[in-house]
């Protein structure tokens, strides 16, 4: 997968570097070993916080392996508005009547409890999904420190989260305006395909209509990165055959 997304970025026009810790090669990206992740449910933040913050540059981007790019997003940087740190905020889990209680383990009540009492002061409080984010180095260590308390307070309370309600916990006390940050201000740069609209496929560049599972409200979008996360077979088969036209090239 990751392959196909690499190469879906150069045929876009994207040549920034991609830094992909694995444990096999990617041709055009900087390849990092990493031995078997398989248990460690925080390893974008542990590679964040010991990994990748040796990288010299300013602002790091986090892309899932399933991800690809339909045509050139142009400025990337451009959803920060000046924040030191992006993430699309998706739902309001503060709504009054959801169509889905819980979000992850947690009641969409409890988590909009857990926010508020750490510190956010939105009237509307979001969940994000954790495919495509971004960090300026200078906030690392606040960035880090915030996950790992809201995970601690979480767990005393008895919930064991993933990434994404730490995500959005941390993203909300740091980007400054959240509404800024909403994926129905910035889904022309990425979003996820959560319905399946390209399931079994390549995700294609066409507009396609995204629906919000808590709210069922939809949104026309038309992204220039997708989170394919239905169309992970696809990926798959298109970056063997990247692949395997790699090795038979070198061959001859």
């Amino acid at each position: 997968m990751a392959q196909s997304m690499v190469d879906s970025a150069r045929h876009s026009g994207v040549f920034k570097d991609f830094h992909i810790w694995t444990d096999g090669a990617i041709e055009g990206a900087n390849c990092h070993r990493l031995k078997r992740a398989n248990g460690k449910k925080f390893i974008r933040l542990e590679l964040l916080d010991e990994k990748v913050r040796h990288l010299k540059y300013d602002y790091f981007v986090w892309l899932d392996a399933d991800t690809y790019f339909v045509r050139h997003p142009g400025d990337i940087l451009r959803v920060l508005r000046g924040a030191p740190v992006h993430a699309s905020l998706e739902s309001n889990t503060a709504m009054p009547n959801p169509l889905l209680p819980d979000w992850g383990p947690c009641s969409l009540r409890n988590f909009t409890t857990l926010m508020q009492f750490r510190g956010v002061r939105s009237r509307a409080i979001f969940t994000v999904n954790a495919g495509f984010w971004i960090v300026h180095r200078d906030v690392i260590d606040t960035f880090c420190g915030l996950t790992w308390d809201f995970w601690q307070l979480c767990r005393k309370v008895g919930y064991q989260l993933p990434i994404e309600p730490l995500l959005a916990y941390a993203t909300q006390m740091l980007c400054g305006n959240p509404y800024a940050h909403t994926l129905r201000e910035t889904a022309d740069l990425w979003a996820t395909d959560t319905n399946g609209r390209f399931a079994g496929q390549v995700p294609s560049g066409g507009r396609w209509q995204f629906v919000d599972c808590f709210s069922g409200e939809t949104l026309k979008i038309r992204p220039s990165i997708i989170h394919a996360t239905h169309s992970k077979r696809a990926l798959v088969t298109c970056g063997r055959k990247r692949m395997r036209f790699l090795e038979t090239t070198q061959a001859l």
